[in-house]
């Protein structure tokens, strides 16, 4: 409400103003400051609170928001983003924070009941769709790893644990992208580094069975030749407009199985 409240007042400021010298603006700069505090005070309780998950994509939606209604007040004469983003700053870095930690904790887990065995799915469920239309995102061809039975069934030549890490890690890229900014750069490019890395080191972590020699050496294939390349490409294009090399520097140390 407090950012409507600025855009009103801004507005209004301007109607009563319009043909006077800019000697009150001061004292709307500092009301519209005040009111912003209050707002993002409000707005860290609710939406960045202890536990919160920015996988569920609710935080990254609401900051998106947030930042909208900041933009509009630059009708009025006034960018208050840079401040926007400094007060919410806090909650995101924690939350990008916490969110890391689970999806390595699960990967820690999946790694120690993985089978190594391709992924089986039903047409009818609807969960191999979905799965090709997450990694389309990404411009990432998944009928490539896919076996069809003739029946109901479709196989994925990929480990169960490539499929949940990119599931998993797929909501927290989105949310991040909706969170991003210059402050959160080097937290994010670390957090993603270190997901990436791990998950692929588990793949070289596979026992040397020949029977699961072809689910390993596809699913290492996959997160080496498509899907990093990819996540790398949907950064610089998406999220921080630069290149990360730090994360390209994944590709260089990786050798295929």
């Amino acid at each position: 409400s407090s950012g409507i409240n600025a855009e009103y007042g801004g507005t209004e400021f301007k109607a009563v103003f319009s043909n006077t010298e800019t000697g009150c603006m001061p004292s709307y700069v500092s009301w519209v400051e005040s009111e912003l505090e209050w707002f993002a005070d409000m707005f860290s309780r609710q939406v960045f609170p202890q536990g919160s998950v920015i996988g569920h994509g609710v935080a990254g939606e609401c900051v998106a928001i947030a930042l909208k209604h900041a933009d509009q007040l630059s009708q009025n004469g006034l960018d208050i983003s840079f401040l926007m983003h400094r007060l919410l700053q806090p909650g995101i870095s924690e939350t990008l924070k916490r969110n890391h930690i689970q999806i390595m904790e699960a990967s820690q887990l999946r790694a120690k009941e993985e089978h190594w065995k391709k992924c089986q799915f039903s047409r009818q469920t609807g969960d191999i769709k979905k799965l090709d239309d997450l990694l389309k995102t990404y411009n990432v061809d998944l009928s490539k790893y896919c076996v069809s039975t003739g029946d109901d069934n479709i196989y994925v030549t990929l480990c169960h644990s490539v499929i949940s890490f990119v599931r998993s890690f797929h909501s927290y890229l989105q949310d991040a992208k909706k969170m991003y900014n210059v402050r959160v750069k080097k937290q994010l490019i670390d957090s993603i580094t270190s997901c990436l890395q791990f998950q692929s080191f588990q793949l070289k972590l596979a026992p040397p069975d020949e029977e699961i020699r072809t689910v390993v050496t596809s699913s290492d294939m996959f997160m080496n030749k498509e899907f990093i390349p990819a996540v790398i490409t949907f950064l610089e294009l998406q999220v921080t407009g630069q290149p990360v090399p730090q994360i390209r520097k994944i590709l260089d140390t990786n050798d295929i199985l």
